[in-house]
């Protein structure tokens, strides 16, 4: 409230003052529910161009949300700041702990001429701009703030002054290679605006030998970037090589985050689908459900880099966003789906299983998008358990006393030896950063009171069920620099099943966590050597060398190669590969070595939002306020899945086994449903459904070619349509679309996104 009161009254004092409003625009809608009389004068301030608001609804976490919420919140956003007086249209994500590849693309089909970033960014550029450009091929002019976004911080408001710390900011831009133009933002996080400032910067400006200086916006020093040869970096942006991208934030506060994905996933590929099919009135619920989640995507919040109460709240938006979007599933499925019929939310044919009233049952095999029947006839192989051993037409798996596993891919004949290893490490950082103690003794046979059970037999499914207590140091020593000599039990469910006739082996793991200060990871060693992994990221496959941990010269952050994914990850040697398919668990590691291992984290408990006492990074990244709910103390679920291929990611369609995984078949409820409302399928496997939206006249179908090839994307819709218009993210439209038949086809760019408006 202080921030927009002053800044109302600077704007109206002083006609040359000018405000960056940290591009978004949530802020507005604060301050309007507690100040509605002030909304005239915000709107003037803007439209006069004195408060630059948007294009983001919030500032986002690019790696810990879907693509498809990146898009909502610049739609969300940038309508906003129109309808307050007018939108800044640059990509301006000046704080996010890196940026994914596909950015450019969503930027340019928005219309944005530049960008701006500061974290990530690698030495390689060595210039205050460069070429940024994202795996389709599309290109951004990307302003680079090499000294940060807050350089200009708390600037001296008489003029000698001011000319002094001027004159050392250009001293400090010149490895920069600036041209006669130069970029100076005056102001940092949590900073008033400096009411004397204008005043002082006339003062100064005939005091630098020639040098003016000017309060500007942003948009007014992008414009001054000479078309000229910058730099060019193709794809994502994650060096820590000047500043920190803060990794450990992918695996702190764990348990919002998983209540994120799922609500993201129900409200995405569930909730929004069912409503553009069967036409039913959603829209208050799935604004509401989108406001609570673009509310969560706010970059430190979906990090979980905050207080304790801030995580709570999260995890209490992502609740009411999926109590929400469960209503409209529920209130829309009998209109597709009756007794003895099942929906298939993907838009490729499925055949899996479903439990009703208790049973578990096999579904036919069931068109995209469509709804087809239980299937009384069993498996041509069935699954089977006997002891600790589970087998299906594709894998063998042999659970052993150690609580690690085999498993046979029958396919290609390779053997995966003691898969499913728990590592337990001290870590002595906080919510930004792992800090590793020193190497302790590891503790001998770890595994105790190990029991298994069966729990079910097949035809259709066969699961095994084991308990053990997992013991580790309960914390650390008083001094953080060794683990604690007390040990505690971490009791541990493990939970192994495996369907018939899938290479996917599901596992469920229960842990409660008794420790503080530690990460608990699952390793999986792999029986070839990858040079690289392959993790979905927003609407691209990230590929990433495996390589051990490193400093750059001069770099505050020790750049730790645990990385991101949104749901899944694989290695492959090019011949075979396994997928690592996850549930609200973001961060791996490829473990280099004679004998690679991933290794995915479970959780990470620390008690500090910033220390600066670490060994991974050099000074504080936040203040340094004790935060016990990070230690993440309690009961915790975890869901992931191993799924065996030959090849590699591409040519097994991992990203389509992933979403079989997570994404679940829906039994129908009520009278069966005589008449086919639906039936949307992609060809071929590499093309992608991301978003399914309603609108009043029919639906935007949004797709991705999931390939580092062209493709010619099918499109088979078996609904009656009036009309199919290919428009870009901002709604443009791009083209008009042949239908014949209910077939529609078109030529796609590699990892180009299409948005097909769909009139019915």
């Amino acid at each position: 409230m202080d921030l927009w009161d002053e800044l109302l009254s600077l704007t109206e004092a002083d006609a040359d003052f000018r405000f960056l409003m940290d591009g978004q625009t949530v802020v507005i809608d604060d301050y309007l529910e507690v100040r509605p009389e002030a909304r005239a004068r915000l709107e003037r301030a803007v439209a006069r161009g004195q408060i630059q608001v948007g294009p983001w609804y919030t500032l986002p976490d690019e790696f810990l949300v879907s693509g498809e919420t990146l898009i909502r919140d610049l739609l969300r956003g940038i309508a906003s700041a129109d309808a307050h007086g007018g939108s800044m249209r640059v990509g301006y994500l000046p704080d996010s702990f890196g940026h994914a590849a596909q950015m450019p693309q969503l930027y340019r089909q928005l219309g944005f001429r530049h960008a701006a970033v500061w974290r990530g960014v690698p030495l390689t550029i060595d210039r205050v701009a460069f070429i940024w450009e994202a795996p389709d091929g599309s290109q951004i002019l990307t302003a680079y703030m090499g000294n940060s976004y807050s350089h200009g911080v708390d600037l001296p408001t008489e003029a000698d002054g001011l000319a002094t710390r001027i004159a050392a900011a250009l001293r400090a831009i010149e490895p920069f290679h600036p041209g006669s133009d130069i970029l100076l933002m005056n102001g940092n996080d949590h900073v008033l605006p400096q009411r004397a400032l204008s005043a002082a910067v006339r003062g100064a400006s005939g005091r630098l030998n020639g040098t003016r200086i000017r309060l500007a916006r942003l948009d007014d020093y992008l414009a001054t970037l000479p078309p000229q040869e910058w730099p060019l970096w193709r794809g994502e942006l994650r060096s820590s090589a000047r500043a920190n991208v803060l990794m450990g934030t992918l695996s702190v506060r764990l348990g919002e985050k998983q209540l994120y994905a799922k609500a993201t996933r129900m409200l995405e590929r569930i909730a929004e689908p069912i409503a553009s099919l069967t036409r039913i009135d959603a829209a208050g619920e799935l604004q509401r459900a989108w406001t609570l989640l673009l509310q969560n995507a706010a970059h430190d919040t979906a990090c979980g880099s905050g207080i304790d109460a801030v995580a709570e709240e999260s995890g209490q938006r992502s609740v009411d966003a999926l109590t929400l979007t469960s209503s409209v599933r529920d209130r829309a499925l009998p209109r597709l789906a009756g007794d003895g019929q099942v929906w298939n939310p993907s838009a490729f044919p499925r055949q899996g299983l479903v439990e009703v009233d208790g049973t578990l049952m096999r579904t036919s095999v069931i068109s995209g998008c469509s709804v087809g029947s239980l299937a009384s006839r069993e498996p041509g192989v069935p699954a089977i358990a006997r002891s600790m051993h589970l087998e299906n037409a594709y894998l063998t798996c042999d659970l052993s006393p150690d609580g690690t596993f085999i498993v046979v891919d029958r396919q290609t004949g390779t053997h995966y030896a003691a898969l499913h290893r728990l590592v337990d490490e001290g870590d002595a950082g906080d919510e930004y950063n792992f800090s590793p103690t020193p190497e302790s003794t590891p503790l001998p046979s770890p595994v105790r009171n190990f029991a298994s059970t069966i729990t079910e037999s097949g035809p259709l499914r066969s699961s095994l069920e084991t308990r053990f207590d997992y013991v580790v140091p309960s914390g650390l020593s008083k001094d953080r620099r060794r683990r604690a000599d007390v040990e505690t039990v971490l009791p541990v469910r493990l939970a192994l099943s495996l369907e018939a006739e899938t290479p996917r082996l599901d596992i469920e793991l229960d842990v409660i966590n008794r420790a503080t200060d530690h990460r608990l990871r699952v390793h999986f060693p792999l029986p070839f050597s990858a040079t690289e992994s392959a993790a979905d990221t927003p609407f691209h496959v990230t590929r990433r060398p495996v390589v051990a941990a490193h400093r750059d010269p001069g770099s505050p952050e020790l750049e730790l190669p645990t990385y991101p994914m949104w749901s899944f990850v694989d290695a492959s040697d090019g011949r075979i590969g396994l997928a690592l398919i996850a549930d609200g668990l973001h961060e791996y590691e490829v473990l280099p070595g004679a004998r690679q291992e991933l290794a995915l984290t479970l959780l990470r408990g620390v008690g500090w939002l910033s220390r600066d006492d670490l060994a991974t990074r050099t000074g504080h990244a936040g203040p340094a306020l004790e935060t016990p709910g990070a230690q993440v103390l309690g009961e915790h679920r975890f869901r992931y899945s191993l799924f065996f291929h030959a090849g590699d990611w591409e040519g097994a369609a991992v990203w389509r086994a992933a979403e079989a995984a997570l994404v679940p078949m829906l039994p129908g409820r009520g009278p069966a449903v005589t008449t086919r409302v639906s039936a949307i399928e992609l060809e071929p496997d590499c093309i992608q459904m991301t978003a399914c939206i309603p609108r009043p006249t029919g639906f935007d179908l949004r797709l991705l070619n999931a390939s580092d090839h062209p493709r010619v994307a099918t499109v088979r819709c078996a609904l009656h349509l009036a009309g199919v218009a290919w428009i870009t993210l901002g709604g443009d439209l791009r083209e008009d679309v042949t239908l014949s038949d209910g077939v529609m086809q078109f030529s796609l760019r590699p990892w180009e996104i299409a948005t097909l408006r769909i009139t019915r």
